[in-house]
């Protein structure tokens, strides 16, 4: 192999000093290349800058939906998420994602729970040497709902004091989203797999963890023409080349 790579350079090395010490009469010719590579490469590289990544898709959802309701263990609230990420052929991309949690039961206390999360996040993304696999630490706000039937029965919590036993309880709140994900392209088909959590203010007015969350599903990836270049077009400068 080091034999091979060395005869490679040989060869390359000749092939410059070959194009280096043509006669003068071909000079003009070659002043003409470099411009025409140059211009090549220019169009290139601006094509790419004016470039990024769009992903679509979706995927499985796990979360211990509310944890101040949660008064068991094993029964994680299942459910579908959404995803819709812009950007990654910089430093940030932006992700938004709606979930949707099936209905789920936590006898004798709460029946027929359901839940739902809107989030936008702020994606730094650390690649790996292969080029198709990311790290990418996040962070965000979600807005959330909470619906479920209080029945009062084993309130060790002592949730009466904000609920009424034998009704409906409907909540939503404003979390900040935390986490952490990865991903790996398969040729435009991209799996990933995250795990979050969303910090919101409880109705007793304390700070809490109020769900952990963890998915995994796949995207679509594609080329689209970035943020900044429409804006360069409108004359408002580019003020999205992070993304």
């Amino acid at each position: 192999m080091t034999t091979i790579i060395f005869s490679s350079v040989l060869l390359l090395g000749a092939q410059v000093l070959l194009s280096q010490g043509r006669p003068t009469p071909i000079a003009p010719k070659s002043k003409e290349k470099p411009v025409k590579e140059s211009s090549s490469k220019s169009t290139t590289k601006q094509t790419d800058h004016n470039e990024t990544n769009l992903q679509i898709g979706g995927g499985l959802m796990g979360s211990v939906l509310y944890l101040s309701r949660n008064i068991k263990e094993k029964n994680d609230a299942k459910g579908y998420a959404f995803h819709f990420n812009y950007g990654g052929s910089k430093l940030c991309r932006l992700s938004f994602q709606y979930t949707y949690y099936k209905p789920l039961d936590i006898g004798p206390t709460w029946y027929n729970i359901r839940g739902t999360s809107l989030e936008s996040n702020l994606e730094v993304l650390a690649r790996f040497p292969n080029g198709k696999s990311y790290l990418y630490p996040f962070a965000g706000v979600s807005y959330n709902t909470f619906t479920g039937y209080f029945t009062g029965f084993n309130d060790f919590l002592n949730l009466k004091e904000f609920y009424t036993p034998n009704t409906t309880v409907r909540s939503s709140w404003v979390g900040l989203n935390l986490g952490s994900g990865f991903e790996h392209a398969f040729g435009p088909i991209v799996f990933f797999m995250d795990y979050r959590m969303r910090v919101g203010v409880e109705r007793g007015g304390g700070v809490n963890i109020m769900d952990v969350c963890y998915g995994a599903g796949l995207r679509l990836k594609v080329s689209v023409m970035r943020v900044g270049k429409l804006f360069r077009k409108a004359g408002a400068g580019d003020r999205y080349h992070w993304f």
